[in-house]
């Protein structure tokens, strides 16, 4: 007579009924004239391998999208800092212009500044 159902984890139930199986084949010696039925369990291990193959395939995308993005980041992140290097210089060169007369460079009053 089979034990009682407990409550198990979703995973947990399938290791003992293989467990339960497995202890069953055991009992019984096995001679050459019985053939034992693995049908079932390689076609559940050709569906898990699909799956994993699955699962790899998708995590190699993921990895190549992340590694374009990464490549895309550094891009901008080069591109922000020749923009500021240049941004930089040519404050500097204007101060320059500016330090050697009394008037900015325009001409004019200088602008107010926004607070």
């Amino acid at each position: 007579m089979p034990p009682e159902p407990k409550e198990m984890k979703p995973g947990q139930e399938k290791t003992e009924e293989v467990a339960s199986t497995s202890a069953d084949e055991s009992d019984t010696p096995a001679t050459g004239d019985e053939e034992i039925d693995l049908e079932g369990a390689s076609e559940e291990i050709l569906e898990l391998n699909d799956r994993l193959d699955s699962l790899s395939t998708v995590l190699d995308s993921i990895e190549q999208h992340n590694d374009n993005l990464r490549a895309q980041i550094l891009q901008l992140l080069d591109s922000q800092r020749e923009t500021l290097k240049s941004f930089k210089e040519e404050n500097s060169r204007m101060a320059e212009k500016g330090q050697g007369t009394a008037e900015p460079p325009d001409g004019g009053p200088e602008p107010m500044q926004e607070s």
